[in-house]
């Protein structure tokens, strides 16, 4: 059998519902609000995180960018050093010829030959002095003809001459140089 109640309902009990239903409804709200809360502050965490780490990138990039700019000026003075050196070799090459050139005529200069003057005009010297006698002059002719700095060495003039109450051979030699030996 069927019941029914037709007692009518308090409105107490209607209230109790609705208050109920309201603190459901209240404590819902929170929960939801709470949730997006929470949610919202590990999203800005993980926003401050990306944040840090592009401001870490970006400093990265301004080091690097500093780096370059430091790898650009030490081109830019390795070339200006390798553009000096380059200059220095050259005035070293032409600094070493002639003192090699020197260095060979004192070395195959006679004892007895002296040189007074030593002109030197496009790689072609004049050389004038006085010996002792004329094959002191022949053997210094024939050491410089030996040497591989000297080329074509020839004899122009031969003159005696009192030297101080002594009898010399004046002479003057023209030969062409090769610094480059």
């Amino acid at each position: 059998m069927i019941r029914i109640n037709l007692i009518p309902v308090p409105k107490v009990r209607k209230q109790e519902r609705l208050i109920i239903e309201a603190i459901v409804g209240v404590v819902a709200i929170v929960v939801v609000f709470g949730i997006c809360h929470l949610l919202t502050g590990e999203r800005e965490k993980a926003i401050g995180a990306i944040e840090r780490q592009n401001s870490s990138i970006r400093q990265q990039i301004q080091q690097l960018e500093a780096r370059v700019g430091q790898v650009e000026r030490f081109r830019q003075q390795q070339q200006t050093l390798q553009s000096q050196l380059n200059v220095i070799r050259s005035l070293e090459a032409g600094r070493t010829g002639p003192v090699r050139v020197m260095d060979e005529l004192t070395e195959i200069i006679p004892r007895q030959l002296w040189i007074n003057s030593f002109r030197e005009q496009n790689q072609s010297v004049t050389l004038q002095g006085f010996a002792s006698d004329g094959p002191v002059i022949a053997d210094f002719l024939d050491a410089m003809k030996q040497s591989k700095y000297f080329i074509n060495p020839e004899l122009q003039t031969v003159q005696s001459a009192d030297q101080g109450g002594v009898t010399v051979q004046r002479f003057t030699i023209n030969v062409r140089v090769n610094y480059g030996g």
